[in-house]
């Protein structure tokens, strides 16, 4: 039966879209309720429907109502301001803004008290991110319906609502066809999405699953107008399209017999405590924010100690993505993507349910905006939980003990982890990204990748096919007719370093081997060697596993018992880009020079590759942010880290990729006199 053959165009449009993840908000969200917040209690809270309102109309009222609002954020907080806020008090708060107007991009920030406007400052390097549902999903709909892409279709075979095409960023390519510096400019590529669903109507749950291989719009969305149709395989023989969907879904797969109940049960209740943003959980605190570009945020984390609050680290939150594929085919090699600055990933975020969460999770709605700068609620894109790790805090056992009347030769102690959590679907990807609190002290920043594998349409069915070397030479045939391309993730976070205080050192603690004296009994020996660091150029730290080091932020005013400034370690996997960042992508991913760089704070600088990273000039973010070199001797530091992984797809992927962890640690090292987790009850 065909799609859709019994609805009209605009249901099935509507149909279309609604499924459609990439496209940003989804279609329950838009009629979501406003949120009834409560009174802001902090300067780090996220803003309330009643501020969106207020920033919506003060640049209405300045600009005009033809605003587009791409993104309507919590503003930076004066740092010395915010440190000195006492609950009760009321906060200065003000909004940094997005927006797009007769065709041009601009930054402006509101404050919250009075609704006085900063200055408009013109986006020139590049452009904010996309809303999706006053840029994309128009844009879609719109394009089912011209005429010269249903007549492209029709030549592969589609036949109108059979078909999906989905817009991609290009970056600053296809700039001999289109104004890629002033203009939104986007490619779209199309999918067979035909399905057997309820009634007939449905499309397929995998969306992804058939490319229309070798067919690519370009379309200036300055202009409105449609750049070019490319078809490849015109007047020769297509990748097929009318394959196995591969659906996924309940009910399409048969299971293996279900498991005997494993439960997750919390009787007595949670053991956090939330005040306003405020989370308290087995001596850690912190404030909990949800941002449409960065997703969620933690603010003024540290401990509660008899001696009072001890900081570790002001800010935490993921600055940018960046998944570049390794295809040179024409309707490819474009194909990279800055996800959190190009689509926003808290706009991304999608509704928690099911296996998202274990039971007993407390879930969290959070509240964003529409286009036209309008409130409303997002239901339950986050959750927070206790859970067993499923390895103890620690343990010895005593054998040489054993027998001994009396003696406890054993001690354990069961460890529960506190983990804040949210999922972002970025098209055919979803990202869990997690803060996991320890109560060893250990903080560990935590994205897991799982979802569709982007797949590229081939005429091999199998590794035997004539064409398959050929067909499987940037990639992997993970399915008949369908090739995984190779392509990498990157995840940067900007960490924000307070460590007992704002005045911290940064250090390398280079573990050498140590060349012995001629008569000593062992030649090998090596030792830890402390390397200085003193300003930002020498801060950039390229990590090689045969020269290891324990990477190191240190207060500069105070000590632990034994006489060590108190620190925190930071630990993450060594990856590192295996092209020259010369290439015209990776040119505007320059944070990718260094696993790590460490800054001198500055208010304003916060996303790794810019502020407006959609159609970016090259070397902007990092690389500028220390071209100034300053000192960062006894001073409040930020922590830029890139965590992230080469992917080369493999048959286990299909139809859905199991997850995979990547993550940093943040682990106390001398800041506490002992085990802070010593204490831990049988």
């Amino acid at each position: 039966m065909r799609f859709l053959s019994n609805l009209s165009l605009p249901i099935t449009i509507v149909l279309i879209v609604g499924f459609t993840l990439v496209l940003g908000q989804m279609v329950e969200d838009k009629r979501a309720r406003m949120a009834a917040n409560a009174p802001t209690a902090s300067p780090w809270d996220g803003l309330t429907a009643d501020e969106y309102q207020l920033v919506a109309k003060a640049v209405r009222a300045a600009h005009g109502d033809d605003v587009l609002f791409a993104r309507i954020s919590l503003k930076q907080p004066d740092k010395a301001a915010a440190l000195a806020w006492t609950p009760g008090e009321k906060a200065a708060r003000s909004a940094e803004v997005a927006f797009s107007q007769g065709g041009a991009f601009y930054l402006t920030d509101v404050d919250l008290q009075n609704a006085t406007l900063g200055a408009r400052v013109a986006l020139r390097d590049g452009q904010p991110m996309f809303s999706g549902s006053g840029e994309l999903e128009p844009l879609v709909m719109t394009l089912s319906e011209n005429p010269q892409v249903l007549a492209a279709l029709a030549k592969r075979g589609l036949e109108k609502g059979e078909a999906l095409c989905l817009p991609r960023t290009v970056g600053q390519f296809f700039a001999d066809l289109a104004d890629v510096r002033n203009n939104r400019i986007v490619r779209l590529d199309c999918f067979n999405i035909t399905g057997s669903g309820a009634l007939g109507v449905l499309p397929s749950s995998n969306l992804f699953a058939r490319p229309v291989e070798g067919l690519s719009i370009l379309y200036d969305m300055g202009e409105a107008e449609i750049v070019e149709i490319t078809d490849s395989f015109e007047g020769r023989a297509a990748p097929p399209h009318d394959i196995d969907p591969a659906e996924y879904h309940a009910g399409a797969i048969k299971t293996r017999p279900a498991l005997n109940p494993v439960v997750i049960a919390r009787p007595q209740g949670v053991n956090f405590t939330m005040t306003g943003s405020r989370i308290d959980w087995q001596g850690w605190q912190f404030h909990l924010r949800f941002d449409p570009r960065q997703g969620t945020v933690l603010n003024r984390i540290g401990h509660r100690t008899p001696m009072g609050f001890r900081s570790v680290a002001y800010e935490i939150a993921m600055s940018e993505m960046f998944v570049p594929y390794h295809d040179n085919d024409p309707h490819w090699f474009y194909r990279a993507y800055f996800d959190m600055g190009e689509y926003g990933f808290g706009n991304l975020a999608s509704p928690l349910q099911k296996a998202d969460c274990p039971a007993g999770a407390v879930y969290h709605h959070v509240t964003l905006h529409l286009p036209d700068g309008t409130p409303y609620q997002a239901d339950n894109r986050v959750c927070i939980f206790e859970h067993d790790p499923g390895h103890p805090a620690w343990r010895h056992h005593e054998s040489l003990l054993d027998g001994v009347p009396g003696m406890q030769t054993h001690q354990s102690r069961i460890a529960t982890e506190l983990v804040v959590r949210m999922v972002s679907t970025i098209g055919n990807y979803d990202y869990f990204q997690d803060y996991v609190f320890g109560q060893d002290g250990r903080l560990r920043i935590r994205l897991i990748s799982t979802g569709v594998d982007a797949v590229k349409a081939v005429i091999s069915e199998t590794m035997d096919a004539p064409g398959a070397v050929a067909d499987t030479a940037t990639g992997t045939l993970i399915a008949p007719h369908r090739v995984g391309v190779n392509h990498d993730h990157y995840f940067n976070y900007r960490i924000d370093m307070d460590v007992d205080g704002t005045r911290n050192d940064f250090s390398r603690l280079l573990l050498r081997a140590v060349r012995q004296e001629d008569t000593a009994p062992r030649s090998g020996i090596w030792a830890v060697l402390p390397q200085r660091v003193t300003n930002e150029q020498q801060a950039q730290t390229q990590m090689r596993p045969e020269r290891p080091a324990l990477l190191m932020f240190n207060s500069t005013a105070r000590k632990n018992a034994m006489g060590y400034a108190t620190g925190y370690q930071l630990i993450m996997p060594n990856v590192r880009p295996l092209v020259r960042l010369s290439d015209e992508t990776f040119k505007r991913a320059l944070f990718l020079q260094n696993n790590l760089w460490v800054t001198r704070f500055k208010r304003d600088e916060i996303f790794a590759a810019g502020v407006a990273v959609n159609q970016s000039a090259p070397a902007l973010g990092l690389p500028q942010y220390i071209a100034d070199n300053e000192q960062i001797e006894k001073a409040d530091l930020v922590g830029w880290a890139t965590i992230g992984f080469h992917h080369v797809p493999m048959a286990e992927d299909w139809p859905v990729m199991p997850a995979k962890i990547d993550e940093i640690i943040l682990k106390p090292r001398n800041f506490f006199d002992r085990n802070p987790a010593i204490d831990l009850p049988q």
